[in-house]
């Protein structure tokens, strides 16, 4: 698995996503909760442009839910839970999915993919293609600890597993099926449900010895 970390103007992410981001002066995604092709929620810091803007007229009708958590009148900033119905991700919707740090400032946007070689290829196909230019900060092996029960598994079961996990196949009830998920994995069912079988069998293998 691959971690590609890139940076590219507010005003040029906007080809890829019509959020007016603009009208944020900086944002530091603390927790991403969830982010799939049906919704994203997570938790995030905020500090607006302007004093009589607001989060829900930055996400406007696809705001679902939002929850001021902290206010620092100090430094102008606030602290929201907040979910957003994204039907079409056009910042994850090459199969990779977005991971920490996320962040705006000074009109750029630090933005990190998580995939395959070929899923981050073809991330930075699609900005080519959209013509948004962009700056690679850094596209490195995605490193786990070493304690993590993650590197008993090969680079494919986690793959499978870890997408899964993203996507809600583990969630009740679940938000993507099998045929759904091997469809996004463009893998096929069958291959799809032996390597998630063997991941998982990995996995509990690995917690009942520990215990």
């Amino acid at each position: 698995m691959r971690r590609l970390i890139v940076e590219v103007s507010s005003k040029a992410l906007g080809k890829l996503d019509p959020t007016p981001l603009e009208k944020i002066k900086s944002v530091e995604v603390l927790h991403f909760l969830r982010l799939d092709h049906k919704e994203a929620a997570m938790i995030l810091r905020v500090e607006f442009n302007e004093p009589n803007v607001s989060i829900e007229g930055i996400f406007g009708d696809d705001l679902a839910e939002v929850q001021l958590l902290e206010h620092e009148k100090e430094n102008g900033t606030y602290t929201y839970f907040i979910k957003v119905l994204r039907p079409e991700p056009d910042v994850a919707r090459g199969g990779e999915y977005v991971s920490l740090p996320y962040e705006i400032r000074d009109g750029k946007v630090k933005i990190t993919f998580l995939g395959s070689a070929k899923q981050v290829r073809d991330r930075i196909k699609l900005f080519e293609d959209a013509g948004v230019r962009y700056r690679v900060v850094s596209l490195t092996d995605a490193k786990f600890p070493p304690h993590s029960p993650l590197n008993r598994l090969t680079e494919k079961q986690r793959r499978v597993l870890i997408t899964a996990h993203n996507l809600g196949y583990y969630e009740v009830p679940r938000k993507i099926n099998l045929v759904q998920l091997a469809e996004r994995l463009d893998l096929a069912y069958s291959t799809l449900d032996v390597q998630l079988r063997r991941a998982e069998r990995r996995l509990l293998n690995h917690i009942m010895n520990e215990s």
